[in-house]
């Protein structure tokens, strides 16, 4: 059990150790205990389960937890908090604070209407069926975990607190946060957190999920304060990504190709960060004359939400933006912008025929009104899929961008022959320079680096090119070993 305080301080991985999902971390100090992120692990129904596999800690002793941002890898398992007996308060930045009722929410909701459709064998089909795929039968057989319902969400909504970015925040006496603008996603927060101890300061800064340098919609990121040691994101610190696939000329050839045939496309998406992105982009179109006729229906009510916040905090928002907040224009609103709120809606734009743009959830190509919206395109060539960022291995996104010839929907097995297209620009998290670039422009000091929240490979390249670059300490810690600090 790692629940006991003692006169050392610690760091242990609970999550997304040599991986991208699950983030959760915990902070032992001789002040108090503190946990970052209680994130969902996500991908197959294995993976799943391991939710349901939470570490003793002493959850009913800690003294805050903190959330980074309202991406369910992160926060996806806050709601289970009421359970552990841990009534601490919830830290976030006020927009997250906005967020997090309609994640939970959300996610409650899902989680027992999986558990309904796996008993009545009615669940959502999203497969590749040419090349044949590997079944793993155990897998299969899996229900899906119900972590946490409705009430429970109600209960642990009563604990959160929206605090301000760069104002420090007293949890206990000697121990405290302050909050850092990471311009991952609205809101989205790196974690300073610091504590006295034998009449000196100690610090460490979490960096929760890092958006690029030149992010085209949200701000840019602050330098890194001088700190001991920092917790640092690794997702993609193997690479750097070709940003200029983000820009609106990119969109805007897939817009004119697709209108001249006729065509609709489809953008599978996140709904909070990738699917603004996209929205900003398709707004500079819109505005500049160049979507070709072509309307753009937004099917996700989270996204909406998410793009409203936008435009009543443009100080978060890039200079483009911001301008144009502040003057009261919808800096993700146009003409020609259908925003839909209920099914009902949904199944009408799936059936029209008229060129479109739909942006649609899930981003995997994994559940949700996607799948419909997939079924009524991808076996005709005038329509394209725009994959906007990476796709998770064994998804059917990554198995259409990967070159499927056919899939099984619940509609039925259909061939795919729309064009399929990745713009991975649109990723929000930062990538090997951006990253290199954040610890090489801090305010000061020799901080110790642990990387987390990246697969192995990442991990590893990126952790070669800090020593050698910026001539500083690395490690990888693995998952509920503690690093003394």
């Amino acid at each position: 059990m790692l629940g006991r305080l003692s006169a050392s301080a610690t760091i242990t991985l609970l999550g997304a150790a040599g991986e991208v999902t699950g983030s959760c971390t915990l902070l032992h100090t001789p002040r108090g205990r503190v946990v970052i992120d209680f994130g969902l692990f996500q991908g197959t129904p294995a993976q799943e389960q391991r939710n349901l596999l939470v570490p003793e800690i002493g959850w009913a002793t800690l003294d805050a937890v903190v959330v980074t941002h309202a991406h369910v890898d992160h926060c996806g398992r806050i709601g289970m908090l009421p359970k552990l007996g841990c009534d601490a308060p919830i830290l976030c930045t006020q927009i997250t604070a906005e967020l997090l009722p309609r994640v939970l929410r959300s996610s409650a909701n899902l989680q027992q209407i999986r558990v309904e459709e796996w008993r009545d064998g009615t669940g959502p089909v999203a497969r590749v069926v040419d090349p044949p795929q590997p079944i793993v039968p155990e897998q299969e057989s899996l229900m899906p975990p119900v972590l946490y319902g409705t009430r429970d969400v109600d209960q642990v909504l009563h604990q959160v607190r929206g605090i301000h970015y760069d104002v420090w925040h007293e949890i206990r006496p000697g121990l405290r946060i302050r909050l850092h603008d990471a311009s991952h996603i609205i809101g989205s927060a790196s974690v300073e957190v610091a504590w006295d101890d034998a009449g000196a300061t100690k610090s460490v800064l979490f960096s929760g999920d890092l958006g690029p340098h030149h992010n085209p919609l949200l701000r840019e990121r602050p330098q890194l304060s001088p700190v001991d040691t920092v917790v640092m994101e690794s997702t993609n610190g193997g690479r750097d990504i070709p940003r200029s696939t983000a820009g609106p000329e990119a969109l805007g050839a897939v817009l004119q190709r697709v209108s001249a045939k006729g065509g609709r496309i489809l953008i599978p998406t996140f709904s909070l960060g990738r699917a603004q992105l996209v929205q900003w982009r398709l707004a500079q179109l819109a505005r500049a004359g160049a979507l070709h006729g072509m309307g753009v229906c937004v099917d996700a009510s989270l996204a909406l939400r998410a793009a409203d916040l936008h435009l009543h905090h443009p100080e978060l928002l890039a200079d483009e933006a911001r301008v144009m907040a502040e003057a009261g224009q919808d800096p993700l609103g146009f003409a020609n912008l259908t925003k839909v709120f209920n099914r009902k809606h949904s199944l009408k734009i799936s059936a029209a025929t008229t060129p479109a743009v739909i942006l649609a959830g899930s981003g995997f190509l994994d559940a949700g009104p996607v799948l419909r919206h997939l079924a009524s395109l991808v076996s005709e060539d005038r329509h394209a899929i725009v994959f906007a960022g990476h796709q998770l291995p064994g998804s059917l996104g990554q198995g259409v961008l990967s070159g499927a010839k056919a899939i099984e929907l619940k509609e039925g097995i259909f061939e795919v022959k729309c064009e399929t297209v990745h713009l991975e620009g649109y990723s929000g998290h930062a990538d090997r320079s951006d990253l290199l670039h954040w610890l090489e422009s801090r305010e000061g000091g020799t901080p110790r680096v642990l990387l987390n929240h990246g697969e192995q490979s990442s991990r590893e390249a990126l952790g070669a090119d800090i020593r050698q670059d910026l001539g500083l300490s690395v490690e990888l810690p693995s998952q509920l070993i503690p690093i003394s600090l």
